[in-house]
């Protein structure tokens, strides 16, 4: 992985803090890579593309935002549950666990989250082999779904771009999966461990020209370190390829049939008791995925590419919710998607001045079927809600990169302007299949600009500056969710007639640095700030058991971000990064729900938003006495968290947290084996806290609902190349 070039001074005005640790950080990371720039040496490029793969890649030190790129085994270390847990390494990343389970964490980033579930504000975009991932109910991301074992390069782009489109108020993350290679390779694997688990997993690859090929097969099944949590997850993946001349071709199909066992949060009350229990047994999750992607490239000339990719996604979800207050819920909801994209790069110079221009047309149509059930045991169950949303998602942009000056502080020195633009529509067609009042049409589009500069004054110093406009509409569950008289029990569709809700806008500034002082050393260093207008924000009234939606004004996500990565040959490395992020109101007075008695909070400007913690740290140490061993040694730290419905932060927050993980991998020859302790020092944390009445309790009352992070616990696993 290569960080990313960084910045020169802050428009940062009026921020309360990150200024100072920017400056800071500016002299530190600058002023020996300054000293030292006659001693440059050539570094491979990173190239980071849009959703791949509809683009040929820019040079890092051409992109004005923060970017990490996890490439190959990168990927798999620590041997990551999913997506978030092989981010979680990366500055600012932090992940919470509402769910209970390993394979539905939040993740939240820059005071964004991607998540399953309803909660903070979405606004991070996922992206697989060109694909959009987040889900049209809400804009939630299912991370089990995400074939992260056959991913050969994880993106992370902070920020708004317009390549990437809407919903990237964050950021957004892109994920390209592995194609078959030259050698032949049949790799079966197997791990287990702690809490029952067991993993097996088949992979071919290999070619026979003019193809290649790449299958994979996964099954994975656990007891849970909660009572009545046992999940299974079982998924294929068949990828063929072609490179005939200029042409390049890819056809991918996807399948995957998981059933999770959610145990939720538990009053505070029984987590002194049995931090194992299940407050709500017989939750479950059970979703089942096609999904076929053909993405093509054709080099028209030696300067002109165009790229283009369809697909088809089919989703069914089955969502079971006990509820301890009232009648349990079913939720069946369908989704069909299918769409495309054109994209066109041109890399001519321009006057003499390199340049690399990409501009691209996509369109994508979601047709979503949505029914809850309300089951009582002995009065059976009754159709609450029949809806069905027909979603048209349409996206212009073009982007132009100019080198406007090189050679003026060495000769590898360069001046890049980039300019962008990109035009966002979307459109719900909702029905109300009941006779309901929650029908209707409503358009949302708006056309967001770009600016950046990169100052590359060497190959071992580089800053940037930019300014971009973000976009995210409403989406399906939020318009009929959209106030509190429509609150929706857990994800199911409500009843609003004539949704209020406006979309959300962004206006994020950013600047960074990078240098290399010493050839084994990379520094890092962002600073950002993100104005938000009619921010859309998710209440729950009663806690666990309900939301509903609302536009809350003006918020704003400002912060630091700063990195360190050292090595000594193949024998050493480490990693050392700290983050500093504000999410807060911004609004004079803001009115909320929550269960917190009187049942109303009065917020306040500058009160911080609810499970983002203001300060991140998180370190590892990888060691090789020997070519044929790794001792690997990763640790994080998690300030302390307000908890969800104290908006007004008047409560005790969820306190901060230090967890230890280690690992030793063995390889030799065709084998590798690994054994990794998670928490090795057995802390008892909670990464998730809300508030809600406690129904197995005289009166109700309302209390402090946790969910418990596991504890220490074992995974070992062996690996055969043939």
């Amino acid at each position: 992985m290569r960080p990313g070039p960084g910045a020169g001074p802050s428009p940062l005005d009026g921020s309360r803090g990150p200024d100072i640790a920017l400056l800071v950080l500016l002299v530190v990371a600058m002023g020996p890579g300054l000293a030292r720039a006659e001693d440059a040496v050539t570094l491979p490029p990173v190239l980071v593309t849009a959703p791949a793969p509809l683009a040929g890649g820019l040079p890092r030190d051409w992109i004005p935002s923060a970017v990490e790129s996890l490439r190959g085994p990168e990927v798999q270390t620590g041997h990551p549950t999913g997506l978030p847990e092989a981010l979680e390494r990366q500055p600012g990343v932090t992940l919470q666990s509402e769910q209970g389970n390993p394979f539905q964490p939040d993740l939240v980033l820059r005071g964004f989250t991607a998540s399953p579930v309803t909660g903070l504000p979405q606004g991070i975009s996922v992206f697989l082999d060109g694909v959009r991932l987040n889900e049209p109910t809400v804009e939630e991301v299912n991370f089990d779904l995400i074939p992260l074992d056959d991913a050969a390069r994880v993106e992370l782009i902070r920020g708004p771009s317009v390549l990437f489109g809407r919903n990237t108020l964050g950021g957004a993350i892109n994920i390209v999966t592995r194609r078959g290679e030259p050698t032949r390779e049949i790799v079966p694997e197997m791990d287990g461990g702690s809490f029952g688990r067991q993993r097996y997993r088949l992979r071919v690859s290999g070619e026979a020209r003019p193809l290649d090929y790449y299958l994979s097969l996964t099954h994975l099944q656990e007891d849970g370190y909660r009572d009545f949590t046992p999940s299974r997850l079982s998924s294929g993946f068949l990828k063929l390829g072609s490179h005939i001349g200029d042409l390049d071709a890819s056809l991918s199909y996807q399948y995957s049939n998981n059933r999770i066992k959610q145990a939720g949060s538990l009053p505070q009350s029984d987590l002194g008791r049995d931090r194992s229990a299940n407050f709500t047994a017989g939750d479950f999750y059970a979703p089942r995925l096609h999904l076929a992607i053909a993405n093509v490239r054709a080099a028209v000339t030696d300067h002109l590419t165009v790229d283009g990719n369809a697909f088809v996604r089919d989703l069914s979800v089955e969502q079971f919710n006990v509820n301890a207050v009232a009648e349990n819920s079913r939720l069946l909801n369908h989704t069909r998607s299918i769409g495309g994209r054109v994209q066109v790069n041109y890399d001519r110079p321009l006057r003499g001045m390199d340049h690399v221009l990409v501009a691209g047309l996509e369109y994508t149509r979601h047709d979503v079927t949505s029914r809850t059930f309300q089951e009582d045991a002995g009065a059976g169950s009754s159709l609450e809600a029949d809806l069905a949303d027909r979603v048209d998602a349409a996206g212009a942009y073009v982007q132009s990169s100019l080198a406007v000056a090189r050679g003026f502080a060495g000769p590898r020195s360069s001046l890049v302007l980039t300019v962008a633009g990109r035009w966002d529509l979307l459109r719900h067609d909702i029905a109300d299949r009941l006779g309901g009042p929650s029908g209707g049409t409503h358009t949302f589009q708006r056309l967001n600009p770009r600016a950046g500069v990169n100052l590359n004054f060497s190959e071992r110093v580089g800053v940037f500056a930019s300014y971009g406009e973000g976009f995210r509409a409403p989406a399906f569950l939020e318009l009929t969710c959209a106030g509190p008289g429509a609150v929706c029990p857990g994800l199911q569709v409500g009843t609003a007639p004539d949704p209020p809700l406006e979309p959300v806008t962004a206006r994020t500034y950013e600047v960074g640095v990078y240098s290399r002082p010493a050839e084994w050393l990379d520094l890092t260093a962002t600073a950002y700030r993100s104005d938000l207008e009619d921010d859309i924000f998710a209440v729950a009234p009663t806690g666990t058991t309900g939301v509903f939606f609302q536009n809350i004004g003006r918020t704003r996500r400002q912060g630091v971000e700063a990195g360190g990565r050292a090595r000594a040959g193949r024998m050493l490395e480490a990693y050392l990064n700290y983050t500093y992020s504000e999410a807060t109101f911004e609004d004079r007075v803001v009115d909320l729900a929550t269960p917190l008695p009187p049942g109303n909070e009065t917020v306040r400007a500058a009160r911080s938003f609810a499970l983002v913690p203001r300060h991140r740290i998180n370190a590892g140490l990888a060691y090789r006495p020997w070519p044929w061993i790794r001792l690997a040694l990763d640790a994080r730290y998690v300030s302390e968290q307000f908890l969800r419905g104290d908006e007004a932060n008047r409560q005790r927050p969820l306190p901060a947290f230090w967890v230890v993980d280690a690992g030793i991998t063995v390889q030799h020859r065709g084998f590798e084996g690994f054994l990794k302790i998670n928490n090795v020092l057995d802390n008892r944390y909670e990464t998730f806290g809300t508030f809600a009445p406690n129904a197995r309790e005289a009166g109700a009352p309302v209390e402090r609902f946790l969910t418990p992070a596991p504890p220490l616990h074992v995974l070992a696993g062996l690996r055969y190349a043939f």
